[in-house]
């Protein structure tokens, strides 16, 4: 017992570690600012364990005034709790080393050494136990130095089965791995050594002497023969004496496991139920060569049972065979059994066919009952329990013990079929294996309920257990009140009285392993007609209820453990092969995760003992798996969802969104998948997913920027996404063609670029693409802003160039006689005139001009010469528009520049407040030139460049001179050019319908251009306006409208359809002259 003192120091020690805890809670919740902290309950870094461990030896807990019944049930008490002991370290260490020890291929024996020695001693620890068990058992009926009469050694029987149940697997797992057939070959290079390896003789001797040991021991594959032959002993020098006691005991309770193990095997096969199934076949081996008791009865009973228990994997791949095991240790009784190879085999297949047939139904069957399962915990631990009644203990305790059914029914049934699929060499269908992962799943759903409510079902299972116990006692206190109710039972029923206060005085302490097998050993030995009806049974079920719930959370855990997978891990592609896009493998996906991770915590369990790096490997392949089908998916997906919103307005299909947005938000809700220390998030992958191609698409396509941005816009309304800004040059954005390169080749853009005046655009004629390349203002204003303002000054003298050349082609067009000729005719002939057709050109004559043209030839591609003449006015327009264009993109660009600017109103110079300041000489300089910069910038936004008047000013002398006398008369070309024109347009519009459109266009205002800017080098502007040319134009069409109508008044019904098309005609001239005539009478106010 504690002292006081260590009770206050004990105390003192909680309260300090309480008040830490607090703190690190208020830090927490100061962190978050104090913002909603939703508590992830299904991840438990930090948790409560409930294990508890005996401090009273076991011979102070069975101790009492009757010595001899003390030392007996001291030395069986101890002796099963070895047994006990010796079996969790098999599951816990070797068994492992054992299965996992193929899959390190590249670690050597020498470097397993220790393991080997370790395997080694505990295979002999197991031996002794086993044998020591035995020999103090057979003793009791030996010597008859206590009362036997009736007592039922049930429980010890069972720790003997459990005993020689290690053994048997040690040695098939060692027989199963290519452990021995290494060792072989490792001991025959050891020895070839011993000539050449310069060691003392005693030294290498005894090394020699330990592999030979070793290999006697456990390399032989015959480590349960040996133990049996160390048992033979027994029967000469103990059993035989009281044979026949000791011998009905074993069968009297092989016969009720068998039959108790029949029906549970059949209702609930579990891992539990098929573990017994291996402890009954060993201990019927045990049976037989201890006692020689071959019962065929029995011996039929237990292959009743090995037909429904066929298969029982134990660890990894490793598969429990039972007409294996009785045929090498039983063949006289398997002999006489018939074809026990093939009805075992005929009972795998057909195992395998009924689960295949019927595994979606039984799926569908097992995720309702999980479902219920998972439904009633979240329902009876949904809120705090401090006080339970008796009825909802019953519930709890029943509620957790199915769980650990279900646990163990689902554990049992994946390994069996994927690991009999293996042994047998029968290929998993796709199918079958995602029904598997579908059962995986549940299984970890239930490991991921009883995760949320860890700390409420620690509290429950603590109040349930003192229920149970004083069950328990009160059971024993009756049996206890009836043993006294005897006057005489102090003589006669002393060691009866002694084991009921010994199992009375075990339950009353904590739940520890130890008191529950000292408890059920003294009870043991009390006579079964003292126990009232069925009392004893129903003792012992509540003490195996006890145990299961004490260990509730290790059991659960290790059912619930997945790491079966990484000998397995050819199947994990197939489940990412799956379809993410569906919600709820969306949501199952964290289960699978959960499986991942076990198997990594095992892979680094595995690798500190072989000295490698599998765990991080597997790791790595992994996240490789996440990201390619995963991750990479749902961007995939993300983008094709926001391309179909931006595009709605699109005839696309009709999409359920039930089906689609959903379970894309779903991920984004999930947001981060963790494996063990590894986290990936769906957010940060998609957001930077999603900026790269943003980035990079509007590169490749820079009239796609405005797409992208609204695609940007919506990721952020819809999925809350934050994509990373482009922050592209200026010059990506809406540049077009760059200045530089229009500059550079003038020529070909005036000829291959049409000018709209009202828009300033230019619109490319044709193209071998789907689409037409055009270039406004804000391209201009982007490409000068890269190149800065002073390329306006630079295009300009390129442009003053081009239209050198173009007039020297215009002077050599006018001075050639034949149009020299005919215009001076005209003239001549509208001033003869002009009197009698009101000052107007006459429209006949621009007609005839047009025609006599013609008449002097065509060029290659059938444009005559006023065709071409025109074509040049329209690229001289064209290099005047560019003109304009430059001026107002620099305005733009200056514009936006200035917006940085405070005011455009003149300051203090940065000059003088850098020498007031008394700053570097440097400094001073520097702000010198961001003054001169910004007065730059100022200037040029608030004054700008008039570079038509420049243009004006540089070509009027020249045309204005009198050796150029024959650019005189250009304003009479000026109507045929117009009438030209009109027609062109005409046709070019037409084509514009048509499947052929080459030479199609519907804007040129290029000529238009071309004729204000050479009327005002001319200085012709009032000798155009006194040939009344358009009041002619008018004219006619009144003229030829008035002609219409006269004709529609007389004429038949088929004239009539001719004459609508003529009016129709008529109609689209009239409309083209309007045109041309608001763009000259617009392009004219530039030269004034």
């Amino acid at each position: 017992m504690r002292t006081d003192v260590e009770k206050e120091a004990g105390s003192a020690l909680l309260k300090k570690y309480g008040q830490f805890f607090k703190q690190q809670y208020q830090d927490c919740i100061l962190m978050c600012n104090n913002e909603y902290w939703e508590e992830n309950k299904t991840f438990l870094p930090v948790q409560v364990v409930m294990e508890s461990s005996e401090l009273v030896p076991i011979t102070e807990l069975v101790s009492s005034d009757n010595t001899l019944m003390t030392k007996v049930l001291s030395v069986l008490s101890s002796l099963c709790i070895e047994v006990m002991t010796l079996k969790r370290e098999a599951y816990e260490r070797h068994f492992i080393f054992l299965a996992a020890y193929d899959e390190y291929t590249k670690s050597d024996i020498s470097s397993q050494m220790e393991a080997i020695c370790q395997l080694s001693a505990f295979t002999s620890r197991c031996e002794d136990t086993l044998k020591n068990l035995c020999t103090q058992t057979f003793a009791l009926f030996a010597e008859n130095i206590i009362n036997l009469s009736k007592i039922q050694l049930h429980y010890i029987i069972n720790h003997i089965g459990e005993m020689f149940t290690t053994v048997v697997l040690l040695e098939l797992l060692i027989s199963s791995s290519s452990l021995s057939r290494n060792w072989h070959n490792y001991c025959k290079r050891l020895k070839s050594l011993k000539q050449t390896v310069d060691l003392a003789d005693d030294k290498f001797l005894a090394v020699l002497g330990a592999i030979d040991n070793i290999t006697a021991k456990i390399m032989n594959d015959d480590i349960v023969h040996n133990s049996l032959n160390s048992l033979l002993g027994l029967r000469k020098t103990l059993i035989d004496r009281n044979c026949s006691m000791i011998a009905d005991q074993f069968s009297h309770y092989l016969r009720h496991a068998i039959a108790s193990l029949d029906k549970l095997v059949q209702d609930k096969p579990n891992v539990s139920s098929m573990n017994k199934c291996i402890k009954i076949n060993a201990l019927f081996v045990l049976n037989s060569h201890l006692f020689g008791n071959n019962d065929k009865k029995n011996f039929k009973a237990l292959m009743e049972l090995n037909t429904k228990a066929h298969s029982i994997p134990i660890v990894g791949t490793t598969v429990w065979f039972p007409e294996q095991f009785l045929q090498r240790y039983l063949s006289s009784l398997c002999a006489s059994h018939g074809k026990l190879s093939q009805t075992m085999l005929k009972a795998r297949q057909a195992y395998m066919s009924s689960k295949k047939s019927s595994l979606a139904r039984d799926v569908t069957t097992l995720q309702t009952v999980c479902t219920q399962w998972v439904l009633s915990m979240e329902d009876i631990y949904s809120s705090s329990h401090r006080e339970l009644g008796a009825a909802e203990m019953n519930i709890h305790s029943k509620t957790l013990l199915d769980g650990l059914d279900l646990a163990s029914n689902i554990n049992y049934s994946i390994l069996t079929l994927i690991n009999l699929h293996l042994c047998l060499g029968v290929p998993l269908s796709k199918s079958v294996l995602k029904s598997l992962f579908e059962v995986t799943e549940v299984l970890k759903s239930i490991k991921n309920a009883v995760s949320r409510n860890h700390d409420q079902i620690l509290n429950s299972v603590n109040m349930v257990i003192q229920h149970l116990t004083f069950q328990a006692t009160c059971s024993v206190l009756e049996v206890k009140k009836t043993l006294m109710g005897d006057k005489n039972y102090a003589n006669k029923r002393l060691d009866d009285l002694t084991c009921i206060v010994i199992a009375e005085r075990a339950l009353k302490g904590t739940v520890t392993l130890e008191r529950n097998i000292a408890a059920n050993i003294a009870l043991s030995f009390i006579p079964e007609s003292i126990y009232l009806e069925d009392s004893y049974e129903k003792i012992g079920l509540l003490l195996e209820k006890i145990q299961s719930l004490a260990n509730f959370m290790k059991v659960m855990e290790d059912l619930c453990n997945c790491s079966w997978v990484v000998w397995h891990q050819n199947v994990i592609p197939i489940y990412f092969e799956q379809n993410f896009t569906t919600q709820l493998n969306v949501l199952k996906l964290k289960y699978f995760l959960m499986v991942l991770e076990d198997c990594v915590v095992f892979l680094h369990k595995t690798d500190k003992q072989f000295g490698e790096d599998k765990g991080n490997e597997f790791l790595d392949n992994i996240k490789v798996l996440i990201t390619e089908n995963v991750l990479r998916t749902t961007n995939q997906n993300i983008e094709t969802n926001l391309r179909l919103h931006i595009h709605s307005h699109l005839q696309l299909d009709v999409i359920n969104p039930f089906t689609t947005d959903m379970t894309k938000k779903l991920l984004l809700v999930i947001d981060r998948f963790r494996v063990q220390c590894v986290y990936m998030a769906v957010i940060p992958s998609l957001e930077h997913y999603l900026s790269t191609m943003y980035y990079n698409l509007t590169t490749v396509v820079l009239s796609d920027w405005k797409t992208y941005g609204e695609m940007r816009q919506m990721a952020k309304f819809k999925f809350n996404l934050t994509t990373v800004q482009d922050n592209l040059p200026t010059q990506t954005l809406e540049q077009g063609l760059d200045v530089l390169e229009i500059m550079r080749n003038i020529h070909i853009f005036v000829s291959k670029y049409l000018y709209n005046l009202n828009n300033q655009i230019f619109i490319e004629k044709s193209s071998n693409n789907k689409h037409l390349n055009s270039i406004n203002i804000k391209h201009i204003a982007n490409s000068i802003r890269t190149h800065g303002t002073g390329i306006m000054n630079t295009t300009v003298n390129f442009t003053y160039q081009f239209l050198k050349k173009k007039f020297f082609t215009f002077s050599q067009f006018m001075y050639d006689e034949h149009i020299k000729s005919r215009l001076i005719k005209d003239l001549r002939n509208f001033k003869e005139i002009a009197d009698t057709n009101g000052n107007m050109y006459p429209y006949k004559s621009a007609e005839k001009f047009n025609k006599g043209i013609k008449v002097l030839g065509l060029a290659e591609d059938g444009q005559s010469y006023l065709d071409l003449f025109r074509d040049l006015i329209s690229q001289i327009g064209n290099a005047m528009g560019y003109v304009r264009m430059i001026r107002s993109g620099g305005r733009h660009c200056c514009a936006d520049a200035t917006a940085f600017l405070p005011s455009l109103e003149p300051t203090k110079s940065f000059k003088d407040l850098a020498e007031e300041s008394g700053v570097d000489a440097k400094v001073i300089q520097a702000a010198e030139v961001l003054e001169s910069n910004i007065n730059c910038l100022i200037s040029n936004f608030i004054q700008g460049t008039e570079y038509f008047k420049l243009l004006l000013d540089v070509f009027a002398p020249v045309f204005r001179n009198p050796k150029n006398v024959h650019l005189k008369n250009f304003y009479i070309i000026v109507p045929p050019l117009t009438l030209n024109f009109v027609e062109h347009m005409i046709l070019s519009k037409d084509k514009i319908s048509k499947r052929n459109k080459v030479g199609a266009a519907f804007t040129d205002d290029g000529f238009a251009m071309g004729i204000a800017y050479i009327l005002k080098l001319l200085d012709q502007d009032p000798s155009f306006e006194a040939l009344h040319w358009f009041d002619s134009v008018w004219k006619h069409i009144r003229d030829e409208r008035k002609i219409l109508e006269e004709q529609k008044a007389k004429g038949s019904v088929q004239l009539q359809q001719a004459l609508a098309l003529t009016e129709k005609k008529i109609k689209t001239l009239e409309e083209e002259y309007k045109l041309l005539y608001y763009s000259l009478t617009s392009a004219r106010i530039f030269f004034r």
